[in-house]
């Protein structure tokens, strides 16, 4: 498996701590060392105001029709975390496949170091 960006392993590192997972677990899931759990979860944002004042903006927001091939692809993708088919469970995984897909097209667009022969 690629390696994940530092960003996208602290998001996925909150949402299975955030989901009462351990973090000798989460260690075991993601295959990094407990240490970088303890400090991923010590250096979390904090979390959203959850009401926002009166007539303030709201949050942009993507709508996607869940398809039986979207289904399948979350399927797929909750399974790693052993999520339910619920809306939440379905946003964090897409925030993840987004977010970890982003890295890899960044990581891919830098530029190489000439190979040393």
């Amino acid at each position: 498996m690629k390696a994940l960006s530092r960003a996208t392993r602290q998001m996925l590192v909150q949402h299975l701590a955030d989901r009462g997972m351990t973090q000798a677990k989460i260690a075991s899931e993601l295959g990094i060392s407990r240490d970088t759990v303890r400090r991923d979860v010590l250096e979390a944002p904090p979390a959203p105001a959850a009401d926002a004042a009166p007539g303030a903006r709201d949050v942009d927001t993507l709508v996607l029709q869940v398809d039986e091939p979207l289904r399948e692809a979350l399927e797929v993708l909750r399974s790693v975390q052993g999520g339910a088919d619920t809306e939440a469970q379905n946003r964090a995984v897409v925030r993840a496949a987004v977010r970890a897909t982003a890295d890899a097209v960044v990581e891919a667009r830098r530029p190489r170091a000439p190979a040393r022969t």
